[in-house]
């Protein structure tokens, strides 16, 4: 995959790799001894300085999909879909979550998927799904990156677990998980529960995505781990679009506005949809159908710069 030749490339790009400088042998006549021959370290990817002058926004998207539903032939939903987007100044972070059931998506060729949003993916590609999102915010997404929940739950394991603040008790057995209110460090899989519990609703759960992602991304960004970045290579369900040459600068975006102020939204009922609930004489289950102005609205408010 892409992302594991990124991976070893940025271990090429941080660091200077010089091979051992051979012992020149003594000849048995007193001659000056060769120089050994200067080995060039590889040349750092240079940063886009275009790229870093501009916003740069990003669609996230997890699966719930891991290697045991996979084994079972399951089909893969996109039940995260977010959109990060970092000001051009890197001073603001905006974040805006779609709820899983929303249908009635209007797509770039300008037709309109009936289905709901977390399966837009499955059905037509990870690139349609990003075209979606880009047309039902009215605004355009540089890039997008999806991974499973295996490789979530390595993610945060391999930063020592992350710290978030849960705000309100959360008793669910169906993901196991048991949290009061107040600071809580967790590790993988309590994050994943944390991330995928419905006990408050679907709602709730994608205001959590928000929360783990931004403590997970400023501990992947901290300089003392950027040698963990070449087991990214190890993460078989980590896709993006994100090209090797693009990786030194998006690191350097993440660094730029690590102290950035964070603002995130579902985009939920009733400011953000014209109907929730069961449809009369329809098969598509609870859904949620949107005030696609109103979401074009909100976006283009917080990603303006």
């Amino acid at each position: 995959m892409r992302l594991r030749l990124i991976a070893t490339a940025l271990l090429l790009a941080g660091c200077a790799a010089t091979s051992p400088s051979p012992s020149p042998s003594s000849p048995p006549e007193a001659t000056a001894t060769p120089r050994p021959t200067a080995v060039p370290s590889p040349t750092p990817i240079p940063l886009d300085q275009a790229m870093l002058a501009r916003r740069f926004t990003v669609l996230v998207v997890g699966a719930d999909s891991n290697s045991a539903r996979r084994a079972r032939g399951e089909d893969v939903n996109t039940d995260a879909l977010m959109v990060v987007s970092v000001s051009a100044d890197k001073s603001r972070i905006a974040m805006m979550s779609l709820p899983r059931d929303t249908v009635d998506i209007p797509m770039p060729d300008g037709s309109i998927y009936h289905g709901k949003v977390n399966g837009i993916a499955q059905r037509l590609g990870i690139e349609a799904l990003r075209g979606a999102m880009a047309t039902r915010i009215g605004q355009p997404i540089d890039a997008y990156t999806r991974i499973d929940m295996d490789d979530f739950a390595w993610m945060v394991d391999a930063v020592g677990g992350i710290d978030v603040e849960v705000e309100t008790r959360i008793s669910d057995s169906q993901v196991h998980l048991f949290l009061e209110p107040g600071p809580a460090h967790l590790d993988g899989a309590q994050a994943l529960s944390f991330s995928r519990s419905r006990a408050d609703s679907d709602y709730r759960r994608a205001g959590r995505q928000q929360q783990v992602l931004v403590a997970l991304s400023r501990k992947w960004i901290d300089p003392g781990l950027a040698g963990l970045m070449a087991s990214v290579r190890l993460l078989g369900s980590l896709e993006t679009d994100i090209d090797l040459d693009e990786l030194p600068t998006l690191l350097e975006i993440g660094r730029r506005s690590a102290s950035a102020e964070v603002s995130g939204i579902v985009l939920q009922p009733p400011r953000f949809s014209l109907f929730v609930g069961f449809e009369p004489n329809s098969t598509r289950g609870w859904v949620m159908i949107p005030d696609v102005p109103e979401i074009r609205a909100y976006a283009s408010s917080v990603l303006s710069d």
